[in-house]
């Protein structure tokens, strides 16, 4: 165990060892900081080919080098994975780590103990960088989560938050199957109306540290008195969260079903859109022509609709689903062929360990397996502005990378069997 897995970073621990164990830890220390993979073979997702017999050599958390036949340096660790195939770091960005508490009935700090466990199971299953497009919380646990592991508090992925969703009255995120007379509230921070109430709301998500701004601009599956084809705020009120969003220098997306809405976010300059199931031609034209992101969360549909079981999957919901599946996946190829940008997103309503299902349910539609990976990795980087410090397995940045058993490209599943993962140099799994 090192000396930062302890509360404080390490300095409760260390400020009471001996003086010369002290530096006997540092000199271990600066010795072990190296370490070379030996990969069996090497998805390059930059030039899009599978390299074999591949060596990553990891100096201080970041890759110093990449070929065959690496020489390790003096006191460095080798990890033989010549069997495996190694891939960068997964990328979720379309993930929501509230899921599975008890709603209601549980307080921030507990959602937020919730949310700390999926993210490092999440972590387990090789996703070192998650995107949190809004959560199920009326308080900011997101933020402390992400600045806690930023720290070294706790061990997970990197993580960008954007800390609600914000809608309007009787939107995807209200809370509209609850009694009007049952005295509970609407939730705060998540209602938004008017193009002020817009730019109020934007204001206090980035007051108390949000990444991202997330707004709901069509009613959804998972809910009820909405409508997925209808646009939730007017033309008027998403460019005014637009225009707020990078006025402080922030970017913003929108949970999106229906065309209409796809359109008018496109117009306000809005950074991705998440799901857009319903979009038509023209929005796929519009999207490709300003170079707008799509997390298109495919599996999770596929989950829903193939739900028997669960008893949040309403009569209500089901039937949305049904419909919506009937439309989405000929948009999605047309969107893909097109050259719509995209990343991978989970968009969980089922357990994070199976989050790298997205994979295969995007393959079967057509996708690549490169391309997938790509989806999953160097392009989820790229929408998160950190295309210069991961996504990749190239000099120079942060050494995140995992290995799977076998090939993704003949048979992309096998990301769902990750068994070594490294978070910036550092190993966190390795079976």
């Amino acid at each position: 165990m090192k000396a930062k897995d302890f509360p404080g970073g390490g300095y409760g621990l260390m400020r009471r060892l001996p003086f010369v164990l002290l530096l006997g830890l540092l000199a271990v220390k600066a010795t072990a900081d190296s370490t070379v993979l030996r990969c069996g073979a090497l998805v390059d997702v930059e030039r899009e080919q599978l390299l074999r017999q591949q060596d990553v050599l990891v100096s201080d958390g970041v890759i110093a080098a990449v070929g065959s036949g690496i020489d390790e340096p003096d006191g460095a660790a080798v990890i033989d994975l010549s069997g495996h195939y190694c891939l960068p770091g997964l990328i979720d960005a379309h993930t929501h780590l509230m899921v599975g508490g008890p709603g209601l009935n549980s307080s921030s700090a507990e959602k937020t103990l919730v949310a700390l466990r999926n993210a490092q199971t999440m972590l387990r299953h090789g996703y070192t960088t998650l995107r949190i497009p809004g959560d199920g919380d009326v308080g900011f646990g997101s933020i402390a989560l992400r600045d806690a592991i930023a720290g070294g508090l706790f061990t997970g992925p990197r993580m960008q938050v954007a800390p609600h969703f914000l809608c309007p009255l009787g939107g995807h995120c209200d809370r509209n199957a609850i009694a009007p007379d049952s005295g509970v509230p609407t939730a705060p921070h998540v209602i938004a109306a008017g193009e002020d109430a817009a730019r109020e709301a934007v204001r206090r998500e980035i007051k108390y540290g949000a990444d991202w701004i997330k707004v709901h601009a069509t009613g959804g599956i998972m809910s009820v008195g909405d409508d997925p084809w209808v646009q939730s705020f007017t033309d008027a009120e998403l460019a005014a969260f637009s225009d707020e969003t990078h006025r402080h220098g922030k970017k913003i997306t929108a949970h999106i079903h229906g065309a209409g809405a796809v359109k008018s976010a496109v117009r306000a300059g809005f950074d991705s859109i998440e799901h857009g199931t319903l979009m038509d031609d023209e929005a796929i034209e519009m999207m490709v022509e300003s170079e707008t992101w799509l997390v298109p969360t495919v599996y999770v549909l596929d989950y829903i609709v193939g739900s028997t079981q669960s008893r949040r999957m309403t009569p209500e919901i089901l039937a949305k689903a049904r419909e919506v599946a009937k439309i989405r996946d000929d948009n999605f190829r047309k969107a893909y062929k097109s050259g719509v940008r995209m990343a991978v997103g989970s968009d969980q309503v089922f357990p994070h360990r199976h989050s790298a299902r997205e994979f295969a349910a995007l393959v079967r539609l057509g996708v690549t397996p490169m391309d997938a990976i790509v989806m999953g990795t160097l392009n989820g980087a790229t929408l998160m502005d950190l295309q210069d410090e991961i996504g990749s397995i190239a000099v120079g940045k942060q050494a995140d990378i995992v290995a799977v058993p076998g090939n993704p490209l003949e048979d992309i599943s096998i990301l769902e069997n990750v068994e070594f993962v490294m978070l910036g140099g550092r190993i966190i799994r390795n079976d």
